[in-house]
């Protein structure tokens, strides 16, 4: 290994029975991290990063940074112990109809739309890029659920890296607090109370798949959709991981399929293939199909 990727913090010596010549540099870790997940840190968070990864070395009995390195980047290297570290760097902060404006275009603009659209008797697919812990899944589950005219045939994806958050996202069952963002006619019809927690309903849960995926490099997921939202989610990327991360998303969109971003998320450039769509208050992409949608108010 290049002997440069070694470096003694300033002011450090033996801390805790760790020697710090066998430290690796901060920096080297974040790029570390970035080719593998897309996540970067500002310079605000450097000193977390490396407090993560000396508690999850601590936990695996690792002696060194040098030995951790060497392990993490091995060919083959395990994916436990990539995935155990990436939930220590990971932000779970997500909550039901998030952005509303969002949801609010999916209700009246873009499932009117693909519902006209969609050949016989086809289903529609819908992505939650990023879905941490599922509710935004279960909330875009709940509006489909709710359009009459569609008639229960869709289904809902819910991806993460974080494995952790996809188990806590298949049981569907969340405190009071988390269900406070649900609209009221919604929640009567979703979720039944469970002690002092609310389950998503058979019903519901039933269109909803969740799978482990990484959407740098496109790993574990090849479904085409009809709609991908993906919100608060390339906050944390890098500028070249959030175009790359965009460019796959594009790739997965069926022909007048509509990709949403978060308000202020979006690639310094324009994603191939894809077209900006005007919604109020929505950052809004499609891949232009057979009937375009008009500038909405």
């Amino acid at each position: 290994m290049d002997q440069s990727v070694f470096e003694t913090p300033r002011g450090a010596g033996m801390t805790g029975g760790r020697d710090d010549s066998e430290a690796i540099g901060p920096q080297v870790w974040c790029d570390l991290i970035l080719r593998r997940s897309g996540l970067a840190f500002r310079q605000t968070r450097i000193g977390d990063v490396v407090s993560a990864i000396r508690d999850q070395m601590r936990m695996l009995g690792v002696p060194t940074e040098a030995e951790f390195y060497r392990r993490l980047t091995k060919p083959g290297a395990s994916a436990p112990e990539w995935d155990a570290l990436i939930e220590r760097l990971i932000n779970h902060e997500t909550s039901f109809f998030r952005h509303p404006p969002s949801f609010d275009a999916l209700r009246r603009h873009i499932l009117p739309e693909l519902r006209e659209v969609r050949a016989r008797g086809g289903r529609l697919n819908l992505w939650s890029a990023g879905c941490s812990t599922g509710q935004e899944a279960y909330s875009l589950a709940m509006v489909a659920m709710a359009d009459e005219a569609l008639k229960g045939e869709f289904t809902v994806w819910g991806g993460d890296i974080s494995r952790i958050a996809i188990e806590i996202a298949r049981r569907g069952r969340y405190g009071p607090r988390a269900v406070a963002t649900i609209p009221d006619v919604y929640r009567q019809q979703f979720l039944r109370p469970d002690g002092v927690d609310f389950e998503i309903t058979d019903e519901l849960r039933s269109r909803v798949r969740f799978m482990a995926t990484n959407l740098i490099g496109g790993l574990g997921f090849s479904a085409a959709h009809d709609v991908i939202f993906c919100h608060n989610v390339l906050i944390y990327f890098s500028p070249a991981a959030v175009s790359q991360a965009v460019e796959f998303l594009a790739s997965r969109l069926t022909l007048g399929g509509y990709l949403l971003l978060g308000p202020g998320e979006a690639p310094t450039e324009r994603p191939h293939g894809l077209t900006q769509v005007t919604i109020a208050g929505v950052r809004a992409f499609q891949r232009r199909g057979a009937r375009p949608l008009e500038v909405r108010a």
